[in-house]
């Protein structure tokens, strides 16, 4: 009996997520394209049960974070010193945030520790893209001449000093980052809106189910 029931069980532990997931986008997309009552309902009841989902699952991956770094303080592993600042810090946001997130504490902790650690991590990434930038500017090609030309123009144009030299450096400018640069950001747009069109049709058809473990595809 247990050898009849095991292809059946298996068989629904793949079938029944990946119909639960066409049957929700489905309406979900009827949602966006038909104005019916009851089907916005549904859709809307759905959207909001998932922001609910969501925001319990993001209480369980806090909850996941602070048992994993304990038990790494527990077992004084590699980087459990980095482990109690972080329990530390998390406890005492959570205790401070308890009142509401408008609470005299947690407006302190944003203002002089989370600002100043945004402001660090980007005065850093400064000079990452500094070195990107002298690694890019390399005359190898044809291309790469083409960049650093409309690089050193782009460059030139955003000084004010510019346009008392002359008035073309401005223009310059002003075309490659209306034309050619606004072209491009538009093409990789489309194509990221086509390739996310093209992902949620797989993942309405069951292709590709990251809701059934680890996201296998059919082949």
């Amino acid at each position: 009996m247990r050898m009849i029931f095991r292809p059946f069980a298996v068989g629904m532990r793949r079938s029944l997520p990946m119909a639960i997931a066409i049957a929700m986008g489905a309406l979900i997309l009827l949602d966006f394209f038909f104005d019916e009552p009851r089907i916005n309902a549904l859709g809307r009841f759905f959207v909001e049960s998932t922001v609910i989902v969501a925001g319990f699952a993001l209480l369980l991956g806090i909850v996941n974070v602070l048992v994993v770094h304990i038990r790494r303080i527990i077992q004084r592993e590699d980087g459990w010193l980095y482990s109690i600042a972080l329990v530390a810090t998390a406890v005492i946001v959570l205790v401070a945030g308890i009142p509401g997130p408008d609470s005299a504490v947690v407006g302190w902790i944003f203002d002089h520790v989370q600002f100043p650690l945004q402001a660090a991590t980007f005065s850093l990434l400064a000079f990452f893209v500094a070195t990107a930038a002298y690694r890019g500017l390399r005359l190898r090609s044809l291309e790469s001449v083409a960049f650093v030309l409309a690089a050193v123009l782009v460059l030139l144009g955003q000084v004010p000093a510019s346009r008392y030299l002359t008035d073309l450096i401005p223009a310059a400018k002003d075309w490659i980052l209306n034309v050619p640069s606004t072209a491009g950001v538009r093409g990789i747009i489309i194509g990221v809106a086509l390739g996310t069109v093209a992902t949620g049709i797989r993942v309405l058809l069951g292709f590709d189910r990251p809701y059934s473990g680890g996201g296998e595809a059919d082949q």
